[in-house]
């Protein structure tokens, strides 16, 4: 019989319970995280709500310091001071125009940032690449895989020609989206007829311009036009406008006709993962930026908008289910 050497035995186990130990020390610390928010929206909401979910799933014990500024972006720098006087071990930003306010007013901190919620980081001056993200700042990009929208829009509309898109010119994100979705309508044989606005008082008027100018209106995943969902709805209904949204919320609410965009829950989750790398010590710099793939996507019909404008469900959707009534 082989006799067994305990001395080596023990060193082994002694070991595996140290590695054991070293990699839950992390998510066993306690760990303090900002959460800076553009402003109250369900959307964004449901960002948050997964990136808690997915550090609480690997362990960390969060305490959160949360705020907006109501989408008032003269606010950001105020509220972003304040959360880094609290010293942060992380501070997760949501929207393009926070982000950038973050990066410009806390140039300074020692904490890293992970951003959700970013349509175009590269654009925006956030990060030098989606491969290479900055020293302390890295994050995940909501936007759509436009070519797969644009083409759920003419399932939905066969007959359509002239897709209407309405954004913020001095918005990075819209204008990212705007550089996506260009590309996409054009593949897809559709002329984009494009409607500029830079004050929410102007919104209903703009979208009002469409009439007889497009057979659809598509609404990014902008942060001035997500907060007047409910303007927008107002008169594309009122006008017969099928309208697609870069988010389901206002499709489940029966404001707008449909979506095919990425699920921002998931999104979150994506941001939650990157944010539990660098606390577990990983540089933010050699982490990518994450980009929505197709599990991060959902699909939402309104029933209620259908019979508004007509519409029948298209066979190819017939077992989609994903028409809400």
């Amino acid at each position: 019989m082989k006799k067994l050497n305990f001395n080596r035995i023990t060193t082994i186990s002694a070991g595996l319970v140290l590695a054991s130990a070293v990699s839950l020390s992390h998510a066993q610390q306690q760990v303090k995280i900002a959460i800076a928010m553009f402003g109250p929206h369900p959307t964004l909401q449901q960002l948050s709500d997964g990136f808690k979910k997915e550090l609480a799933d690997q362990g960390f014990k969060v305490t959160y310091d949360e705020g907006n500024v109501n989408f008032d972006r003269s606010l950001a720098p105020q509220m972003l001071n304040r959360m880094a006087a609290g010293n942060p071990d992380l501070m997760f930003t949501i929207t393009t125009p926070l982000t950038q306010s973050a990066k410009q007013a806390l140039a300074t901190r020692k904490f890293p940032i992970v951003f959700g919620a970013v349509t175009d980081p590269v654009g925006a001056k956030l990060v030098p690449s989606f491969d290479k993200s900055d020293a302390l700042m890295t994050g995940g990009s909501n936007l759509p895989n436009m070519d797969a929208s644009v083409k759920f829009m003419k399932t939905m509309l066969p007959n359509a020609k002239r897709l209407g898109f309405i954004y913020n010119p001095g918005d990075d994100a819209d204008l990212g989206f705007l550089r996506s979705i260009e590309k996409a309508a054009a593949d897809n044989g559709l002329e984009l007829v494009k409607v500029g606005v830079d004050n929410a008082n102007d919104i209903p008027t703009r979208v009002q311009s469409l009439q007889g100018r497009a057979d659809a209106l598509m609404v990014p995943g902008s942060s001035l036009l997500q907060p007047a969902s409910a303007a927008i709805a107002s008169v594309a209904n009122r006008i017969k406008l099928p309208t697609f949204n870069a988010n389901t919320t206002s499709v489940t609410q029966h404001q707008f006709l449909a979506a095919y965009t990425v699920e921002y829950y998931h999104l979150g989750i994506n941001a939650g993962k990157l944010a539990a790398q660098i606390l577990k010590g990983k540089s933010p710099a050699d982490l990518p930026v994450s980009v929505p793939v197709a599990s991060d996507h959902e699909m939402k019909i309104s029933g209620q908008r259908m019979k508004d404008l007509g519409l029948t469900l298209p066979a190819s959707l017939k077992d989609c289910n994903c028409v809400v009534n």
